[in-house]
């Protein structure tokens, strides 16, 4: 079969990207690529519904639909999820595309490609498969390019598949100014004009850099560069940002509770954002907010920041980069072994000095 799209400018495509903020976030550079190729083609996003906020509005895709597996997974034993369940597993069934793209490469992505009708189901080859059983349900098989490419540009190798090179990164992530006038007023009230941006959480706990060491650092931050800090928190993270305050020295503030989009005036607005490997860090990088990123089981040249001046400090340690949400056995030696000198290093680098 020729690896074009046959008439794909009018062609249905299907990205599935279910989660996580971070790898969607990756995966916008795909679905603008795809839809300045073939602007007439109808391009759907299926997601977590807990990840769709990063896609609102977003005027290169054409409709975006949702499954919710976490509740799903909650609430195993109701009838009603399971209703649900039949429910949109219908609905997808209802659609049909001429290609569906796998851009996750879980079993979970690859059966929700294939429960929807298309024609082609393109995935990753098995070498780089989350989830190698995910393989067997695809059409067809890419081998990206070059040995562990950043996640962007893994992603974009994917459209090959489909006769289209790039290496263009865009990211249309779209801001109301409702958003930005209240993320203005606030900072207004806090007296914040300049400031750094910390942002403690993260939904591996071995991601998380310790609280007590992010606040000695707002507090050096403070001390070198008379700069306050703005702790950052996601759902249930609230107890972890007061911690860093807790040992800042008064060197910094929570921030209000925030969705997503309503988050990044606050990041655009920053000197810096210092971060663990988490949704905000890529979201910032996004909107070229300088970043300094702190990486212990995940490869920060696999999944860090695009920034070309950002810096990330990681340790090589023999059991890593691991990718495991818990450590095994460790003590979380990667993320723990990082101290608050060498974080300073790498702000000084970033902003300039």
């Amino acid at each position: 079969m020729n690896p074009g799209l046959y008439h794909v400018d009018r062609a249905n495509i299907l990205i599935v990207r279910l989660s996580s903020i971070g790898d969607v976030v990756h995966t916008l550079p795909s679905l603008v690529a795809l839809r300045r190729h073939f602007p007439e083609a109808r391009i759907d996003w299926l997601v977590e519904t807990s990840c769709r906020e990063v896609l609102l509005d977003n005027p290169a895709m054409s409709d975006l639909l949702e499954v919710d597996t976490l509740r799903w997974r909650r609430r195993l034993h109701s009838p009603r999820t399971w209703a649900d369940v039949v429910r949109t597993i219908r609905q997808l069934r209802a659609r049909r595309y001429d290609v569906v793209l796998d851009l996750q490469g879980t079993i979970k992505s690859a059966v929700a490609a294939f429960l929807v009708k298309g024609d082609r189901r393109i995935g990753f080859a098995l070498s780089d498969l989350k989830e190698r059983m995910a393989a067997l349900l695809y059409t067809e098989r890419v081998t990206p390019n070059g040995s562990r490419p950043h996640v962007i540009d893994r992603n974009l190798s994917l459209l090959t598949a489909l006769g289209l090179e790039t290496k263009e990164r865009a990211f249309p992530i779209v801001v109301t100014e409702s958003m930005e006038r209240g993320a203005a007023r606030r900072l207004e009230e806090l007296g914040l004009s300049e400031y750094v941006v910390l942002n403690p959480g993260g939904s591996w706990p071995t991601k998380r850099w310790s609280p007590e060491k992010f606040g000695s650092l707002a507090s050096e931050i403070a001390r070198k560069w008379e700069l306050q800090s703005l702790v950052l928190h996601g759902p249930g993270e609230e107890g972890i940002a007061k911690r860093v305050v807790e040992h800042s020295n008064g060197a910094s503030l929570i921030a209000p509770d925030l969705g997503l989009r309503e988050m990044i005036p606050y990041l655009q607005r920053a000197r810096l954002l210092i971060s663990g490997d988490t949704g905000p860090m890529h979201i910032a990088s996004a909107f070229q907010v300088p970043v300094v990123g702190i990486f212990g089981p995940t490869n920060p040249a696999r999944n860090g920041p695009f920034g070309q001046a950002d810096e990330t400090i990681a340790k090589a340690v023999p059991c890593g980069p691991c990718y495991k949400h818990r450590c095994p056995g460790y003590d979380n030696v990667c993320m723990v072994s990082i101290e608050v000198a060498e974080v300073l290093d790498a702000v000084r680098r970033r902003l300039g000095e």
